[in-house]
């Protein structure tokens, strides 16, 4: 594995095991992600790879590597934007009185239902924020920095009643 997809890979993985305790599988887990970053050779990265991705499997809620298209943000904007989904998560993933927030804040009206858990809620306002912080970069109103943990974007237009957007 190349240094830069490991770098991305590992990023999403030790800020999972930031979000909850592990006990020794997350010990092991770091205990390979150290050795996979002192490494210089690619092979060996792989293989640390294969093996935190294996102690992992376990964890319902494990990062997936990125199949597929690379993402369309550069390195240091995308991890910018996984800490703040990360940061969300952890946010709603902590309220309290959860019962309440469960009965009364309900996923958008086409989709129907509740969530499960707050585990759901958090994953979906996790992915929500990562999403709005990926079209902020792709239109221009954010450019991936940060004021300390918090994303220094513009927010859209607000939109007229005639459906179109009002000037600024």
């Amino acid at each position: 594995m190349n240094e830069k997809n490991w770098i991305k890979n590992t990023t999403e993985v030790s800020l999972w095991l930031e979000r909850e305790e592990r006990g020794d599988n997350g010990k092991a887990i770091e205990l390979s992600i150290m050795l996979g970053n002192n490494t210089k050779d690619d092979d060996m990265r792989s293989t640390y790879w294969t093996a935190i991705r294996s102690i992992g499997s376990i964890y319902d809620d494990f990062p997936k590597a990125r199949r597929g298209r690379e993402s369309a943000l550069p390195d240091e904007v995308e991890q910018n934007a996984l800490s703040v989904k990360n940061a969300v998560y952890t946010a709603f993933a902590g309220i309290t009185n959860q019962e309440v927030v469960l009965a009364t804040v309900l996923p958008h009206g086409r989709t129907g239902g509740a969530y499960a858990d707050v585990d759901a809620l958090a994953t979906h306002y996790s992915k929500q924020a990562y999403n709005a912080l990926v079209k902020g970069y792709k239109d221009g109103r954010w450019d991936g920095s940060m004021n300390g943990e918090i994303p220094t974007m513009t927010p859209p237009a607000v939109k007229s009643a005639e459906g179109g957007q009002e000037e600024e």
